[in-house]
């Protein structure tokens, strides 16, 4: 029997794709014509509902609540602004070789983003009047606890995964058994109890405010994940290296952290960047409490008399920009690992 040539089997694959493309035209035709010929791009709810398609009208009348919520509406500069740094951040560590190039620089720009965009939103009472962090709402607060997430959960999950390895017996148990529970429970549960138990616990700058509470959570439910992933680097992890660099007299400490750290980040790259993308859409979760990130926004908006008709538009858009934020995370985060890889 013979093979296909290399031109044949090309041509095969060039006719097998146009079909593909055929076949998907006349799949997708009629939500074409809902989605754009037909849509209502202006007007009322009337105007829609007289119409035959989409209704993106709903999306442009109630697209700054989708993105401020319940912020003021003379402050919302504010969430904007905070908006405005955390793309910088991500722009900064895609474009400039000085920062992807360095994961401390790449975690600080992170990090310097949510401390400013926390402030902007929050304020401080004397620059920046303070604003009840149960009016955050909309995609502004989504994004603001994706960055903290990461901010404060990564550097958590560091901890756990050193001492799992590296601590004596004790430490090494408690960290397993830390990480092994959180794991185990839904992280919904977790933030209920930090959201029920921490005004009891904590002080009052952190027990009575409501983002800090879900913060926090957020943050112990997804250390455990990134812990995990490091364990996986460390199984790889050549032991060498370190009794070379207790010869050469490095301190313990900077061992773990010039030595150790960096490798292990890297071998366990894709998969610490799964856990980020989990993060960021694992945000909808304090919805279940009354919180309207995003998606609560969106819930809102359609829960009304006037729109109910069109929750088929809202969720769409929500999907879209879900996704597209997922693939921006993922294209930082290529970004990264190319530039450490060529380091």
């Amino acid at each position: 029997m013979t093979s296909l040539s290399a031109p044949s089997h090309n041509r095969v694959h060039r006719i097998g794709f146009l079909l593909f493309l055929g076949l998907l035209a006349v799949l997708l035709q009629p939500f074409f014509r809902w989605a754009f010929l037909n849509a209502s791009w202006s007007g009322d709810a009337e105007t829609c509902r007289a119409g035959a398609g989409a209704c993106w009208a709903s999306i442009r009348l109630r697209l700054e609540f989708l993105i401020y919520g319940f912020y003021p509406t003379d402050l919302r500069w504010r969430p904007f602004t905070g908006l405005i740094i955390q793309g910088i951040a991500l722009v900064s560590i895609w474009g400039v070789p000085s920062i992807c190039k360095s994961l401390s620089r790449s975690y600080l720009a992170v990090l310097v983003a949510f401390v400013l965009s926390f402030w902007v939103l929050a304020g401080d009472g004397m620059l920046l009047i303070n604003v009840p962090s149960r009016l955050w709402t909309g995609f502004s607060l989504t994004v603001l606890l994706a960055f903290g997430g990461f901010v404060l959960a990564f550097p958590l999950g560091v901890l756990l995964a050193f001492g799992r390895r590296f601590g004596n017996d004790y430490v090494a148990a408690i960290c397993g058994c830390y990480i092994e529970v959180m794991r185990a429970l839904p992280s919904v549960v977790t933030m209920f109890a930090i959201l029920v138990i921490a005004p009891y616990l904590l002080p009052a700058a952190i027990g009575e405010n409501v983002f800090l509470r879900i913060l926090l959570g957020f943050v112990l439910a997804m250390s455990a994940f990134y812990a995990e992933a490091l364990r996986g680097a460390f199984l790889t992890f050549d032991n060498g290296q370190i009794e070379a660099a207790q010869s050469l007299g490095l301190k313990r400490l900077s061992i773990h952290c010039r030595i150790i750290l960096p490798q292990v980040v890297i071998l366990s790259f894709p998969a610490l960047m799964n856990i980020n993308l989990m993060v960021f859409k694992d945000t909808v979760l304090i919805l279940t409490y009354g919180y309207y990130e995003l998606l609560g926004a969106a819930n809102a908006s359609v829960n009304t008399q006037e729109w109910s008709s069109f929750a088929m538009e809202m969720f769409l858009v929500v999907y879209l920009v879900f996704l597209g934020s997922g693939m921006l995370i993922s294209t930082v985060g290529r970004r990264i690992e190319e530039s450490l890889r060529r380091v």
